[in-house]
């Protein structure tokens, strides 16, 4: 381990450390929007719920996407 060395990052390293805070953060979300879900008895709010899991599903399933093209590309690069 190199304790007195900083590691520098490149653009890409920190986009996908980025990108992986940001599917935390979705998770995160999509579970609350499950929790509120179960919670609802309002039809039209049901709707409403379920619009938003949908969302955050296809949002979830973009960054992923995305991810795992930037680390394909980093480890071209290595």
């Amino acid at each position: 381990m190199n304790f007195g060395k900083k590691e520098i990052l490149t653009s890409e390293q920190i986009r996908i450390n980025d990108l992986k805070e940001e599917i935390r953060n979705c998770e995160i979300m999509l579970k609350r929007a499950e929790e509120m879900f179960d919670m609802t008895t309002d039809d039209y709010l049901i709707e409403a719920r379920i619009y938003e899991i949908k969302s955050l599903i296809k949002h979830h399933d973009y960054l992923i996407r995305t991810l795992k093209q930037l680390m394909q590309k980093e480890t071209i690069n290595v």
